[in-house]
């Protein structure tokens, strides 16, 4: 409301802090998020909550999330959509939050200055979201290992990137349990531009099973 100014006009530095506020705010949601997911992550199991919703839409907002970090270090973001809506059946709210975790992830190891490509594709009952970006990727022995609760590509104490190794099993899981999956490769073309980096492929069926017994092996 106060940004808003539906309390009053605030002045340049009040309207600063106040965005410094709501950031912080933004990201305490998501860890507070995580960590709830993190149970879900150790038991294998995860609740959903289906609905009707818009995939593309889905991932326009994903994007639109991870903005503001995409533009503080300079990444240019290409993207490759096609006409929507494409409708779909599934928790749009899990499934938002695993494809932010994905971006995320490409922000983090896209070197200053760097690309960062997002593609949609409509496949035979299913949609497709691929996120390619132009650092130094994922060494094939470990491509499925990121994917592990807590892992670390580089779990050295003088690593350079932050995070504790979470999201992208929560990926995983969400994708799974929407009738879909994710993997990793090298390199992949988007939007005209080439990506070296790592590319990440997420699928969710267009209808998700509305029964999930195990999402850690299904």
């Amino acid at each position: 409301m106060m940004m808003d100014e539906e309390l009053g006009e605030v002045t340049k530095p009040q309207a600063k802090a106040l965005r410094a506020m709501d950031d912080c705010i933004r990201r305490l949601r998501a860890v507070l998020d995580n960590l709830l997911d993190v149970t879900g992550l150790e038991t294998g199991r995860m609740r959903f909550f289906h609905r009707d919703y818009d995939f593309l839409d889905t991932v326009r907002r994903a994007v639109a999330a991870v903005a503001d970090r995409f533009a503080e270090q300079g990444v240019q973001l290409f993207e490759e959509f096609p006409l929507g809506p494409l409708p779909a059946y599934g928790d749009a709210d899990r499934l938002g939050r695993a494809i932010v975790q994905v971006l995320d992830n490409a922000a983090k190891f896209a070197p200053q200055g760097g690309r960062v490509g997002v593609r949609v594709r409509v496949l035979e009952n299913a949609y497709e979201l691929v996120v390619a970006d132009t650092g130094s990727g994922v060494p094939p022995e470990r491509a499925d290992r990121i994917f592990d609760s807590f892992y670390q590509v580089d779990g050295s104490p003088t690593r350079a990137h932050g995070g504790v190794g979470v999201g992208l099993a929560i990926a995983r899981r969400v994708a799974r349990g929407l009738g879909g999956d994710i993997r990793v490769t090298q390199g992949a073309a988007i939007a005209g531009s080439f990506f070296p980096g790592a590319v990440f492929w997420l699928t969710v069926a267009t209808r998700a099973p509305t029964v999930v017994l195990d999402t850690a092996h299904n």
